[in-house]
């Protein structure tokens, strides 16, 4: 009876990430409906609501496709603009677009690298985004488990970092499996095991 229950609860272990992405199926399905029925409580017409979310999704098509090929948009550099001159509704916005900008894939920008930090405490090793710098000094966000998007900002002076090759989607697949899936592990490993043999010298 012992194994028979250890089978069972071996089965619903395996079952769990597919039970997850249904219930987020069903989530994001439900989500859509209430947000068609809320248009829909406006346009009065079945007709005119499907046609403006095929307008809005052509327009994120649009806008998307403007940044993957210029590098930025029109339409997001106007709104920008405007958004930045308005008081504390600019700096929140402004902040969100940096933190967003972690996030997005295929760019270049400086603000994606991730290095390792020892926070917080010496000889306990975090993945961290570098945010901005100058000079020796970087400022730093150490993200959470499971929950990439929330954790510390850190001041920290350069030589207390180690560099890596670290992706932001590599760094972050290992937060949220909070550290179960060891992306580039070896790499990882040996900084961390040269700089143990650097402070022994």
């Amino acid at each position: 009876m012992k194994q028979f229950f250890r089978y069972i609860f071996l089965g619903a272990l395996a079952l769990i990430p597919l039970l997850v992405v249904v219930q987020l199926i069903f989530w994001v399905n439900s989500l859509s409906v209430r947000f068609f029925d809320f248009v829909s409580s406006y346009t009065n017409n079945p007709l005119y609501t499907a046609a403006l979310f095929v307008i809005v999704i052509l327009i994120l098509a649009f806008v998307g496709s403007s940044i993957e090929k210029a590098g930025k948009s029109f339409v997001i550099s106007l709104i920008d603009k405007v958004l930045e001159k308005v008081p504390a509704i600019g700096t929140v916005y402004s902040i969100i677009k940096k933190i967003t900008e972690l996030f997005k894939p295929n760019s270049k920008d400086s603000k994606k690298e991730v290095v390792l930090v020892e926070y917080p405490k010496e000889d306990s090793w975090v993945p961290a985004y570098v945010l901005s710098k100058h000079e020796n000094v970087l400022v730093l966000f150490v993200p959470t488990s499971p929950n990439p998007t929330s954790g510390y900002t850190v001041i920290i002076e350069r030589s207390k970092i180690r560099e890596t090759t670290l992706t932001v989607a590599e760094a972050s697949q290992f937060i949220v499996s909070m550290g179960s899936d060891f992306v580039k592990k070896e790499e990882i490993t040996k900084i961390i095991q040269d700089t143990l043999k650097e402070k022994q010298k």
